[in-house]
């Protein structure tokens, strides 16, 4: 980046807040659901050349919503404070998530779940102020606490598209339904 901040797109501006919510909080079922009856050979498959398997993209739905889970408790609690972005394909690559056996990814989704309930507490506790304190993001600048739930609530349903789209590639597709059928970005 080089020092400029990109516009926070306005696209799930005009969803009410509660629908955020509970998108947000639904997140780990449908992620759960998206994987029912996938074997690990197809979680390690690559269908797409170049791109994440489905184990890879479990771990960094993780890794994310750790950095998430920090950000909205800093926005929450310290208004304004600046946040660390991070490189999603460095953090893959580092943290070898094709290495991670069965049990690490079972472990990193029990995680994301756990990180999902707690945090979805604070959104349903959160005062109409709340939802203007912000937080300093090295690209997008200052978010504010309903901008963090529109990115990731868009974020688990984004997944779950690709998730989804990677099934149809190995030949074992499953229907759900978009609960957001407008990506964020």
């Amino acid at each position: 980046m080089t020092g400029q901040t990109l516009a926070f797109p306005e696209v799930l501006a005009n969803v009410p807040t509660a629908e955020l919510v509970n998108v947000y909080e639904a997140g780990p079922a449908r992620i759960r659901q998206s994987l029912v009856g996938l074997g690990s050979v197809q979680l390690r498959a690559h269908p797409r050349t170049g791109k994440w398997s489905i184990a890879q993209v479990v771990l960094h739905l993780t890794d994310s919503e750790i950095m998430g889970a920090g950000r909205i408790r800093l926005a929450l609690a310290q208004p304004g404070a600046p946040v660390t972005g991070y490189d999603q394909d460095i953090w893959a690559n580092e943290l070898r998530y094709d290495r991670r056996d069965h049990a690490a990814i079972a472990t990193a989704f029990h995680l994301f779940s756990a990180l999902r309930d707690a945090t979805t507490s604070l959104f349903r506790e959160a005062s109409r102020a709340d939802w203007d304190k912000t937080v300093s993001h090295p690209e997008w600048g200052p978010l504010t606490l309903r901008q963090l739930l529109e990115l990731y609530a868009d974020h688990s349903e984004r997944h779950i598209e690709q998730i989804l789209h990677m099934r149809q590639l190995l030949g074992t597709p499953t229907e759900m339904p978009m609960l957001l059928t407008t990506r964020l970005y």
